[in-house]
């Protein structure tokens, strides 16, 4: 799964420290993240506070440190979409510099970000571009691909809370913890997190996998039972609850199997199995889904980046894992 990092790192401790040369720095705008990107292999790096600083020197007044992966520290700079093409257009015209680390790295087809299968040696055959969360997905190593992501939590929780929602003033970093604060009223925001359920539905050697309208998810592949806890509910009751609603099903022998920090969604999932409890007939709910049906183990479609809990438990199923 993609936070499944090991052997490298993952610090969330919090600190208040100004970026380095060499450190990396996630600039969002509109949950969109600033990367490096080869023009011929498409391969996804981070950019470094030396080259982005080189073009546009005053964006490192705003940078704020969120985490490090191997004690290497990531920095987040919030940008105005109004700046977002202007900084583009001076990376472009290579007024940022590949750092030297990079730059000798690249000559053997490596960076600290991973291996750049296919990359150019030379500086021109890189370019910069403004990437979504679904870009990041595909991005390798899965190390970075899950700094991106948490960067982008980080940035919307960061953009949500920027007044107080008791006063209206103007919040205001905590010198202590990850939190920011109301320097009137004393009001403290942390990051949302949402607890929310998945649920593998098992009918004998069957599997109930759907699909979501393409209003309600940009996610186009199968998926499993979801949906988030509500108040004064525990985990087992969502799942009850949330299969009902979805599907029409009753369930059965509720087990907890693994859980997920899903930044995508700002999310933590649980995930759970169920037998199907009674009749298999399905009563779908069109507002959400387009389409729920039984696989038997060996129909299941599966996925071939294994970066979901959702993907994760479809996989155990199908290799009879559970």
């Amino acid at each position: 799964m993609i936070q499944d990092i090991a052997p490298h790192r993952y610090d969330n401790t919090y600190h208040i420290q100004k970026p380095g040369a060499q450190d990396y720095v996630f600039c969002i705008q509109k949950s969109r993240i600033l990367l490096r990107e080869t023009v011929e292999a498409h391969v996804l790096t981070i950019p470094r506070r030396e080259e982005i600083e080189a073009a546009v020197p005053e964006l490192m007044d705003r940078a704020v440190y969120l985490f490090s992966v191997d004690e290497k520290p990531y920095f987040l700079v919030s940008v105005p979409e109004k700046e977002a093409e202007e900084i583009l257009t001076k990376l472009k015209e290579g007024a940022g510099q590949m750092p030297v680390s990079d730059k000798n790295n690249m000559e053997a087809g490596k960076t600290d970000s991973g291996t750049l299968k296919g990359a150019e040696k030379e500086q021109e055959q890189l370019c910069y571009a403004w990437k979504t969360p679904t870009d990041i997905r595909a991005m390798d190593p899965m190390h970075q691909a899950f700094a991106a992501i948490t960067a982008v939590q980080l940035w919307r929780w960061r953009q949500s809370r920027q007044f107080c929602g008791r006063c209206g003033a103007k919040t205001e970093d905590s010198r202590t913890e990850r939190a920011l604060v109301c320097p009137v009223c004393g009001q403290t925001e942390y990051p949302k997190i949402s607890p929310a359920v998945i649920v593998a539905i098992t009918n004998g050697d069957k599997l109930l996998m759907s699909r979501y309208r393409v209003n309600h998810s940009t996610y186009r592949g199968y998926a499993l039972i979801a949906g988030f806890v509500e108040i004064g509910e525990t985990f087992e009751e969502t799942v009850r609850r949330e299969v009902m609603e979805e599907v029409g099903l009753k369930v059965k022998n509720i087990r907890f199997y693994k859980s997920q920090p899903w930044s995508f969604t700002d999310t933590l999932l649980m995930g759970f199995f169920a037998d199907l409890d009674g009749d298999s007939e399905i009563t779908l709910d069109q507002e959400e889904l387009a389409l729920a049906e039984w696989f038997e183990r060996e129909e299941i479609p599966v996925t071939e980046r294994n970066i979901s809990l959702t993907n994760e438990m479809i996989l155990a199923f199908k290799n009879s894992i559970i």
